[in-house]
């Protein structure tokens, strides 16, 4: 016979089952896996390069897969970026009051050289649905932490989701002066993951059966006291 204790436990376990959260990627083609449609700035579908003389390109070296992207700046001086708006340019869902209050984590893998004179950083943002900027995590390099040789994985802890956030903003760019070693400044990036959390609302059937466990609750603490 089921005592109390054991039917506290039941409910609980029903406001957890209703509580529970789904995880998914906040950004679309984070493998660079789906070409873009070859016209343009989209070098791969959902990420757009930046109109620089050195745009971001679409690579066969991947760590995963068959693509990677290349931030490149072969000539010496200047710099390549690429982006998504999650929502714009990845086509993602809307961002809402299940994601407030989620800190979620991006990961990507890189290798590369950005020379003696070069950089390579990245920056995440949320944005409003009229582009206001809600959080910017600022510029964060990552040139030290990577090597041509082999894939390394950066991970950074994004901020937690304010109210009214739409959509994820990341920018990748690698910069570079003049270079005075005669090395090639190139970054490839890949496998970018950002884990969002998010917790459903309830099914209708949820609520009858918390309501019914609670019910069956109150009863048996009713009739131990009798």
């Amino acid at each position: 016979m089921l005592n109390l204790n054991t039917h506290t436990a039941m409910a609980t376990l029903l406001f957890a089952g209703a509580a529970g959260a789904a995880t998914t990627n906040g950004f679309a083609n984070g493998g660079f896996e789906t070409a873009g449609p070859g016209a343009g700035l989209v070098f791969a579908a959902g990420w757009q390069a930046a109109p620089t003389g050195n745009p971001a390109l679409l690579s066969n070296v991947a760590r995963s897969g068959n693509h990677s992207a290349l931030l490149t700046v072969p000539n010496g001086f200047g710099g390549s970026t690429l982006f998504q708006n999650s929502f714009n340019d990845g086509g993602m869902p809307a961002l809402g009051a299940a994601n407030v209050g989620d800190a979620p984590v991006l990961s990507f893998w890189a290798k590369g050289d950005v020379s003696t004179t070069g950089n390579v950083l990245f920056s995440l943002r949320y944005l409003a649905a009229d582009g206001g900027i809600l959080v910017n995590s600022g510029n964060l390099f990552f040139q030290n932490d990577i090597n041509p040789d082999t894939w390394t994985k950066i991970t950074f802890q994004g901020a937690s989701i304010p109210t009214g956030t739409q959509a994820l903003f990341l920018e990748m760019n690698t910069a570079v002066g003049p270079l005075l070693d005669g090395r090639v400044n190139a970054v490839y990036i890949d496998d970018i993951q950002l884990t969002l959390t998010t917790a459903p609302v309830p099914e209708p059937e949820t609520y009858a059966l918390l309501i019914a466990g609670l019910g069956v609750v109150g009863a048996i603490a009713r009739r131990r006291r009798a």
